[in-house]
């Protein structure tokens, strides 16, 4: 099959929610009191591991309790973190830095390497994970999982940020999938006139979702935050052109209702599209499975493509993942290396996908007849992965997310222009590289 020599380059698959729930103040799923990673009455060894709080089906909590019911010597419990990705790293990064007993096995964002290995809180995996094993896993994943010449984590799940739609009205005012923004604002023009719905639904909040968002509309029109040098090029024409044109949707086109610029979950702005009420939809892989439950009003009606370009321009989809790491201050690094290795099978991470859950990262997935004939939009996505996009990599990403959320945010709110936005925080930018 065509895609599957694709996976075996690196295209990554998608799908599960980008996002996790807040920290638990010591307190398991199952409400055990958390042990931190201490031997308990019968022994074994407590692990304590972060987790998404959108769990489709349950299969991930499953998952778990499998794990405990197979091993003796170690039992895990999960740690929940907040649903904002922005307040998931600052809660990650507080319990590191305080070396909580609370957290041994870290849910790692693609975008924390550089900023978590330079920092010292995760322990290097290449005695581990080792490059034997790492030719099982989807390549891209794996080399966005290196950073200074180490492994730091295993990629446990993909995810990428495409353009989910309408499949039916498009099809009712025999409209194409559009290809550019252009022709994307007049589609959904005509059609939020005539139906009633949003043109777009967006998560505009301050929140790494923004960053995300406009990263696309960023490499749509041929920018980026730094050139091949590391220069900043935050406030180049085409940047300025493409935050330009995402506030001239929610001011002069109108396809995005300002009430966006509050979203600062992709629930926010998923929610609208899945209840019928919107026609294009940015967001992560989840959207699949919870538009088909038996109870969407959607269901059977809408299905992906990348996001558009611009004339002339490339189409941009955000690289999203989360990975699993060993915090450095465990006592038990054996024993979480063993629970990552086990939850990052291709047997666990089939029955996961096989119930509902996440999609893994094992490119046996891929080849799987009974996993693709279950999960018909994976083929799909390969070509949305010819597009896929990576926010910057930098030692410190979060301070950058942070000044750039803040600057945009102001531009989209009309407090400041495009330019004045872009050249304040490039000037910010450069004060964080001196």
């Amino acid at each position: 099959m065509k895609g599957n020599v694709a996976l075996r380059v690196g295209i990554v698959c998608i799908t599960a929610i980008f996002l996790v729930s807040a920290c638990s103040s010591g307190t398991s799923d199952s409400g055990e009191k958390a042990n931190g990673g201490s031997e308990g009455n019968s022994g074994a060894v407590t692990l304590h591991m972060a987790k998404l709080e959108s769990d489709p089906n349950g299969m991930m909590e499953d998952a778990r309790q499998r794990f405990n019911e197979e091993h003796e010597d170690i039992k895990v419990e999960f740690v929940e973190m907040s649903n904002n990705a922005s307040e998931m790293h600052d809660q990650t990064v507080t319990q590191l830095t305080a070396e909580s007993d609370n957290l041994d096995i870290v849910n790692l964002d693609v975008v924390w390497v550089a900023e978590f290995a330079e920092a010292g809180w995760l322990k290097p995996l290449d005695d581990m994970f080792t490059e034997d094993m790492q030719s099982n896993y989807i390549a891209r994943q794996v080399d966005a999982m290196k950073y200074d010449d180490n492994i730091w984590a295993v990629p446990w799940f993909n995810d990428l940020h495409p353009m989910w739609y309408r499949e039916d009205l498009l099809e009712k005012y025999e409209r194409s999938v559009p290809e550019t923004y252009k022709e994307a604002v007049e589609t959904a023009q005509l059609i939020q006139e005539e139906e009633g719905v949003q043109g777009f639904s967006m998560h505009w909040g301050r929140s790494e979702q923004l960053i995300v968002s406009f990263t696309e509309f960023l490499h749509a029109k041929g920018g980026n935050f730094f050139d091949e040098e590391g220069n900043v090029t935050i406030n180049s024409p085409e940047a300025v052109e493409a935050l330009q044109f995402m506030v001239d949707m929610v001011d002069e086109y109108e396809v995005v209702s300002p009430s966006a610029i509050g979203n600062a979950t992709p629930d926010d702005a998923r929610i609208p599209f899945t209840q019928g009420q919107a026609l294009f939809h940015p967001n992560w892989g989840y959207v699949y499975s919870v538009n088909q439950a038996d109870d969407s009003p959607v269901k059977g009606k809408t299905w992906v493509a990348s996001n558009p370009g611009f004339e002339g321009g490339q189409k941009a989809n955000a690289v999203g993942g989360w990975n699993f790491a060993i915090a450095d201050h465990t006592e038990h690094a054996d024993e979480a290396w063993d629970v990552i290795k086990w939850f990052t099978t291709f047997e666990n991470q089939k029955t996961v996908l096989m119930g509902g859950g996440q999609v893994g990262t094992h490119l046996d997935l891929y080849e799987d007849e009974e996993v693709l004939e279950a999960n018909r939009y994976l083929e799909e996505y390969l070509t949305v992965f010819d597009d896929a996009s990576v926010r910057p990599t930098h030692p410190q990403y979060a301070q950058l997310s942070d000044m750039a959320q803040s600057h945009i945010h102001e531009a989209l709110n009309g407090d400041v222009s495009p330019q004045e936005a872009l050249d304040a925080l490039a000037s910010e930018i450069k004060g964080l590289n001196d």
